[in-house]
């Protein structure tokens, strides 16, 4: 019986992520084909995503200074995997929630909401990313505004939605497969 809902799961979830591209595609905040790939745009996602490394790195280095081992967004991934398959728990966080989130936060924040402003939609965009992933001190939420300027400028500098989805998918992968092989 849990592999049916295991398998019902995924499929509902993969089906929404598909539904909200098929959105984000008709209100052209995105193209969502591999032409982004080039040569310079692997090197700028690379670029980022190390940058987005180092930067959560180094603050949750100051984090443990203060006590804490962990983000409270870290904690409610951890606990939300005891609930679901291992599967289920890599395809939400590996893959649906950075396509979804940079749709929403990336797209629709400065692509729609501040297409004319992109600077203030940078900043906005990059507030309530940190906003969402249940900071619970300034670090932690220096943390995810940290991540979410890097994408945010990614998007910005690339004009391509897929190359913050990418930067962000090579980020969330990390856990993903920590996940997925049971290391946490």
């Amino acid at each position: 019986m849990s592999y049916i809902m295991d398998i019902s799961c995924i499929v509902l979830t993969l089906l929404s992520v598909w539904l909200l591209v098929f959105i984000a595609k008709k209100l052209k905040l995105m193209n969502f084909s591999w032409d982004f790939l080039t040569k310079k745009n692997v090197k700028f996602i690379l670029l980022a995503f190390v940058i987005a490394r180092v930067v959560v790195y180094g603050l949750s280095v100051l984090m443990m200074l203060q006590g804490e081992n962990s983000t409270k967004n870290d904690d409610a991934i951890i606990e939300m995997t005891k609930l679901i398959s291992p599967i289920l728990s890599f395809i939400m966080v590996s893959i649906a929630a950075p396509i979804t989130e940079e749709i929403v936060f990336r797209g629709g924040i400065i692509g729609l909401l501040f297409k004319d402003y992109p600077i203030a939609g940078i900043i906005i965009s990059s507030l309530i990313f940190g906003s969402i992933h249940l900071s619970t001190n300034f670090i932690s939420f220096l943390i995810y505004t940290s991540i979410g300027f890097v994408l945010s400028y990614s998007y910005y500098k690339t004009k391509r939605l897929e190359v913050s989805i990418s930067i962000h998918f090579l980020n969330n992968l990390i856990g993903g497969l920590a996940i997925l092989f049971g290391w946490l």
